[in-house]
């Protein structure tokens, strides 16, 4: 893989089931695992905001409470991996 000098590398954890299934979730999108996940984001990303933006983003105040609980390890806990993926918008057993 080639480092682009503006991208930066994210690491995600999860279990190889997990990976194996994102993975063919990828390439029935015929994309990347990368291209696949940043998708999802994009659609949430400001469009006013390009690459090369260089103005300061001020969280609003969701953002700053959901930070402030990702600090104290506090959020969504799921109990199965079915859990995980129905709330991600994902059938569990599409690719099957």
């Amino acid at each position: 893989m080639h480092s682009h000098p503006e991208k930066v590398r994210l690491t995600i954890e999860c279990s190889p089931d997990e990976k194996m299934f994102i993975k063919m979730l990828a390439a029935k999108n015929r994309s990347t695992i990368s291209e696949f996940l940043l998708s999802f984001a994009r659609k949430q990303m400001p469009k006013q905001c390009g690459q090369h933006c260089h103005r300061e983003h001020v969280p609003n105040e969701e953002t700053k409470k959901a930070l402030r609980d990702s600090r104290k390890e506090k959020g969504k806990v799921f109990s199965t991996l079915d859990e995980f993926w129905k709330a991600m918008g994902l059938e569990p057993n599409a690719a099957s």
